[in-house]
């Protein structure tokens, strides 16, 4: 999948937006825009522990899940500097080149899982990176030995990896609902 958007491509893209319609958190101290994000990572981890009436329901929830989560990413990313196409080559000892070639190389599932599955999944997923991001920067604020950024760069990486074996299993373009969330994002504001 050639013609698929680079990772690197997706953070300058989420840097732009967030230097022009997050200015309030793009502008904090470094440790402050992490614990936005690990609570904003926390915040959607809660959304995936819901029951939904249905499928339906299911399924967009976890799109919007998809889209949220994976800008949030790219946020925290941009702000540790981290170059997430050589942090998930290390990470994995794979190589793909874009979103759609990078989602394919991580699925490990052989059979696609049912929204109900795929749900429950992201949310055990999610939590862990979830918790273990809040207790750096817990840790952090009480001065305690432990290595922050080692924690918050491995879980971003994670989160994100995550993120692309979902869309993949769901069979969502992520590049596409992340487009639709930018707009929808940037059509709010009023700057």
């Amino acid at each position: 999948m050639n013609d698929s958007t680079e990772l690197l491509d997706l953070q300058k893209r989420q840097q732009k937006h967030d230097k022009e319609h997050h200015r309030d958190i793009f502008t904090l101290p470094y440790p402050e825009r992490m614990n936005h994000y690990v609570l904003h990572f926390s915040k959607y981890v809660g959304r995936m522990s819901r029951d939904y009436a249905d499928d339906d329901m299911r399924i967009e929830q976890i799109e919007k899940t998809l889209a949220d989560s994976f800008i949030v990413g790219l946020a925290a990313a941009n702000t540790l500097n981290l170059d997430l196409q050589n942090e998930l080559e290390k990470m994995f000892g794979l190589e793909a080149n874009g979103v759609a070639e990078w989602g394919e190389a991580l699925n490990p599932a052989d059979d696609v899982m049912d929204s109900e599955e795929l749900k429950e999944w992201l949310f055990t997923r999610m939590a862990s990176p979830a918790g273990r991001m809040a207790n750096a920067m817990e840790s952090l604020d009480h001065m305690e030995p432990m290595n922050t950024r080692e924690v918050l760069e491995e879980e971003t990486v994670e989160i994100i990896s995550d993120l692309l074996i979902a869309a993949e299993n769901l069979g969502t373009d992520l590049e596409e609902i992340l487009d639709e969330r930018w707009t929808e994002i940037e059509e709010e504001s009023i700057l």
